[in-house]
């Protein structure tokens, strides 16, 4: 690889069809409270969120008040939720995602994972899909103080690269992440990374801040992103 010297990936709407689990399981802590959202809501509002932005900005908007100790149970109640749909539904990856993943390993090019998801419920998906876990590093939301559109997550998705791999010279404007939302796309172009907007969640339009777009990860190859990355 001439261009790429790194890949860090997003996980729920990039590797994964999580949300609408995000989803069910937020809401199944939140309709008992009056609360529920909307799908139109959780895309145009909550999709960016973490699962405590999530609860506290629910219940601003509702004039609601929420001490720390009802959102900690808030948060327990929905990672309850979330295994439990995992394991009933299951959950498969998207097309070409395990594909690309072993494609970048064989090069051994360093990845990593960059997610607004907790590490609780990032384990409950990679322990039932195994093939996904190919991550040199992995950096959840419950390692930074502000999740996505703040970079501090993947500025610290690099550095654990950089200490994954001292031999290898990885800079940050040779390193791609593949994104799924505008939330994200902000936080790595803060980061100084290039970016990819995987149309999985939403449509180009919405992307416009990345680099370029892909329509999905089916049939893409280490060599297609070392010459988009280089463009």
């Amino acid at each position: 690889m001439k261009n790429l010297d790194a890949v860090i990936f997003d996980f729920d709407g990039v590797l994964v069809d999580s949300e609408p689990f995000h989803q069910a399981a937020i809401n199944a802590v939140l309709a008992p409270l009056g609360l529920e959202l909307s799908q139109e809501e959780y895309e145009d509002h909550y999709l960016g969120f973490d699962d405590s932005g999530v609860f506290q900005h629910r219940f601003h908007v509702a004039h609601r008040p929420l001490e720390q100790v009802g959102l900690r149970e808030l948060v327990e109640g929905k990672a309850v939720a979330f295994a439990r749909l995992i394991a009933e539904r299951g959950i498969q990856p998207f097309p070409g995602a395990v594909e690309l993943l072993a494609a970048l390993k064989a090069e051994k090019i360093p990845l990593a994972l960059c997610t607004g998801a907790t590490h609780r419920d990032v384990m409950v998906i990679l322990d039932r899909v195994r093939a996904l876990n190919q991550f040199d590093a992995v950096v959840t939301t419950d390692e930074v103080a502000v999740s996505k559109p703040d970079p501090t997550c993947y500025r610290l998705a690099l550095e654990k690269l950089w200490l994954a791999h001292p031999q290898s010279h990885i800079r940050p404007t040779h390193t791609l992440a593949i994104e799924d939302s505008p939330w994200g796309i902000e936080a790595a172009k803060g980061a100084g990374l290039k970016v990819a907007g995987l149309e999985s969640t939403y449509t180009a339009p919405r992307l416009r801040k990345a680099d370029f777009t892909l329509p999905t990860l089916a049939g893409i190859t280490p060599a297609a992103l070392d010459e988009l990355i280089g463009g």
